[in-house]
Parts: structure tokens; C-alpha cells; sequence
């Protein structure tokens, strides 16, 4: 099976969901500490990163929104259905579905302002990258048989990754706690997703029109 069975994922799960609870609590709340440390956070940023750097940055940050996010994930899904992954394209389509769904209900749940400005709570980039990102180690990464050419992928989307977190941190109507939920909800999504694959894959592989993925 693709994605493998783990020790961890439940673990995962609940240490994620308890930090975001943590999280969300003390932004909704408005703890005196956080809010210091994010009005701070968006400066900092600003004043250490060079211009050329986010600039540099900037391509990164175009896939976890909008079009860029959209067509990315598309030409996953085309590819890996037609190449016989149509189980793993599906669960990239639901999966991302789901997660679409539930950060949008979330950013309506949580409305946080700080002097004056309405911060997006959690941020859609780092959860939408983080989906992003796992889709490519969970089934795209495994089957690269060269271990350079893993290597190489893997740490462009490390790249990414971090790209996306601090640029996430440079705009006016996000912060170090919206970024950070952002990322920590997306791995609840994501260990409960994949559970799921586990779950229900074979049952995938016996329907028709399925019969001849891999999974």
C-alpha cells in the first residue's frame, strides 16, 4: 500500500489538535503575552528578510492559493489517474476537498483582530502547502527510483515549505499564530486522511473503474 501504515499517525493527530486547541484558545482569548509576540513577529520579519529574498520566496507562495494551488493540484491528479494511481488521485481529490471544506469553516469560526486589523485565522497558505507538500512524499517521492532525484524533490519542498511559512508571516492580515495553526490543523486533516486511505483503498480496488490502480 502507498501510504504505509504508522506507529505515530494517531499520535500525530492528537499532539496537532491539542497545540492548534492551544493555540486558538489564547488568540481567541486574546492573551496579553501573544498578542505582544505577534505584533512583534510581522516586524521582525519585515526588518531581516532581505527584499531579494521574498522575492525569491514569492513563486513558492503563488502554489498554496488560488489559481496556483488549483493547477498544481490538477495536474497531480491528471497524471496519477493516468497513470493507473486513480485510487491515490482520488484520495488527493477528497482529500483536498475535505481540507478546502474545513479551513474555510474554520476561518469563519475564529475571527481575531489586532489593532484594528482583521487577521485570517488559521492561514489558508500553510495548511494548503502542507497538503500540497505531503501529496508529493506520500506518492510522488516513493516512486522516483534514484535516490539524487529524491533527494533534490524533497528539499525543494522543504524549500517551499519554509518559503510559504515566512511569507505567510510578511503579510499585514496574518501572524506567527495564524501560520502556525494553519500548518497544525493540515496535519490533523492529514493523519485522519490517511487513516482513511488505509481504510478504504482496497475497497476502492475492488469497484469498478478501479481495478487496475495501484494503491
Amino acid at each position: 500500500m502507498i501510504i504505509a501504515k504508522s506507529r505515530t499517525r494517531f499520535l500525530t493527530m492528537v499532539a496537532s489538535l491539542v497545540f492548534f486547541i492551544i493555540i486558538s484558545i489564547l488568540t481567541y482569548h486574546n492573551s496579553g503575552f501573544l498578542n505582544a509576540l505577534m505584533q512583534l513577529d510581522h516586524s521582525i520579519a519585515q526588518t531581516v528578510i532581505p527584499n531579494w529574498l521574498e522575492n525569491f520566496m514569492k513563486p513558492f507562495y503563488f502554489f498554496s492559493h488560488g489559481f496556483g494551488l488549483f493547477f498544481i493540484t490538477f495536474l497531480i491528479i491528471f497524471f496519477l489517474w493516468g497513470f493507473k494511481f486513480k485510487i491515490p488521485a482520488t484520495w488527493i481529490l477528497i482529500t483536498s476537498i475535505g481540507g478546502w471544506l474545513i479551513i474555510n469553516i474554520a476561518s469563519l469560526l475564529f475571527k481575531h483582530t489586532i489593532n484594528g486589523t482583521q487577521i485570517l485565522y488559521p492561514a489558508k497558505s500553510t495548511f494548503y502547502m502542507t497538503l500540497l507538500i505531503s501529496y508529493f512524499l506520500l506518492i510522488i517521492v516513493p516512486e522516483i527510483y534514484r535516490g539524487s532525484l529524491q533527494f533534490l524533490l524533497q528539499t525543494i519542498l522543504i524549500l517551499g515549505w519554509v518559503a510559504t511559512f515566512t511569507t505567510t508571516l510578511l503579510l499585514p492580515n496574518h501572524n506567527l499564530a495564524s501560520a502556525l495553526a494553519g500548518w497544525l490543523l493540515a496535519l490533523v486533516w492529514l493523519q485522519f486522511s490517511e487513516n482513511g486511505y488505509r481504510v478504504y483503498a482496497p475497497d476502492f480496488y475492488r469497484r469498478k473503474g478501479f481495478s487496475n490502480s495501484w494503491y
